[in-house]
């Protein structure tokens, strides 16, 4: 018996044993199930109580965003018919970057008829991701088409849930149809402040430049909410108009805004904005300094250039070791802590 297999089943006996808490290394052994090894996972999977699904799921799925080593779509698409709405919808948080085809069918089907928000919720935003394929040209315009066609409906359906709506809205901005621009100008001007929201993550994502002057004028919102979404929309559309607002941005009293601009602006390239930005760096924290990192080499990738000069800013402190990653993540999942919280990974 080779070794991939005693720690499979070994951790297996480890979740159903319920004893304490699992190192996350340990979960690598769930990583690419095989079809023979499915079944014995789907079996103990059932014999798990409500919680400890949800603790378990919650820990894949970050995992899965925090590693590209491992890749549990296996565990993902069995649990999309999991009873429990929130095990359900983080299956299809889990499946964010998958593309098969034969997925629409399933999160459509979750669309139009799971009887919970969420998981309607979650379906509406896994599908923008194939609205987005179609526009790639990835995806065969028909089935893009019918993925915009039940997006439309959700938009439009009365006594749908308001999160379902926005999501679905979000998503279908991807596509520039005329059904599409209709939509986002009712939601815009006769939606609430949410829906009002969504429209502006929505026109971001067109890469229609139609919708700059609405975009520039919610820089300078007042809600703090609104000003995150037009600058991540100011920088998706790459406005270089937005640039002397996005400056004074730079100083907005909420981080999230604050690293919204960062954000734009490195999208949106040029001069002025790489000013800004190296600016912002001489000033900044530890954090902060990161995200202008990442920022500075988009601009740089936008200007054409693959170097970027300013990691020679400051070397690194020879002390300074490199991160551990099994470090980081042999804190483990406590399957007996069954309220897991909004901590990072590492803190589970």
């Amino acid at each position: 018996m080779s070794s991939e297999i005693v720690e499979f089943e070994e951790l297996l006996e480890r979740i159903l044993s319920n004893t304490g808490a699992i190192p996350f290394s340990q979960l690598y052994a769930l990583s690419d199930l095989s079809r023979e090894r499915l079944p014995a996972f789907a079996g103990a999977w059932e014999i798990l109580n409500a919680p400890d699904r949800r603790r378990l799921i919650h820990a894949l799925v970050e995992l899965a965003e925090a590693s590209f080593q491992v890749n549990y779509d296996a565990i993902f698409r069995h649990t999309l018919s999991d009873p429990d709405p929130e095990v359900r919808a983080a299956a299809i948080d889990g499946l964010w970057e998958n593309e098969e085809i034969p997925l629409i069918g399933r999160f459509i089907t979750a669309l139009r008829s799971d009887p919970e928000p969420q998981v309607r919720a979650a379906a509406a935003t896994a599908l923008g991701r194939f609205v987005l394929a179609g526009e790639l040209e990835r995806i065969d315009p028909a089935i893009q088409n019918r993925i915009m066609t039940e997006l439309l409906t959700i938009i439009h359906l009365d006594g749908e849930s308001l999160e379902v709506r926005r999501r679905a809205l979000e998503s279908a901005g991807y596509s520039c149809t005329p059904e599409t621009i209709e939509a986002l100008d009712i939601a815009y001007y006769e939606g609430d402040e949410a829906l009002r929201l969504s429209a502006i993550v929505a026109m971001g994502r067109s890469c229609d430049r139609r919708w700059q002057d609405l975009v520039l004028a919610e820089l300078e919102s007042s809600s703090p909410a609104m000003r995150y979404e037009a600058a991540l929309a100011a920088g998706e559309l790459m406005l270089r108009p937005a640039v002397p607002i996005l400056a004074r941005l730079m100083q907005d009293h909420d981080p999230q805004v604050r690293d919204a601009t960062i954000w734009a602006l490195g999208q949106i390239g040029g001069p002025q904005s790489k000013r800004l930005l190296v600016e912002a760096y001489e000033r900044a924290d530890e954090d902060t300094r990161a995200v202008v990192e990442e920022a500075l080499a988009e601009h740089a990738l936008s200007e054409g250039k693959i170097e970027f000069p300013l990691y020679a800013i400051e070397d690194k402190d020879e002390d300074e070791e490199d991160l551990d990653w099994d470090q980081e993540i042999d804190q483990g999942i406590d399957l007996e802590d069954s309220s897991p919280g909004e901590e990072d990974l590492e803190d589970w």
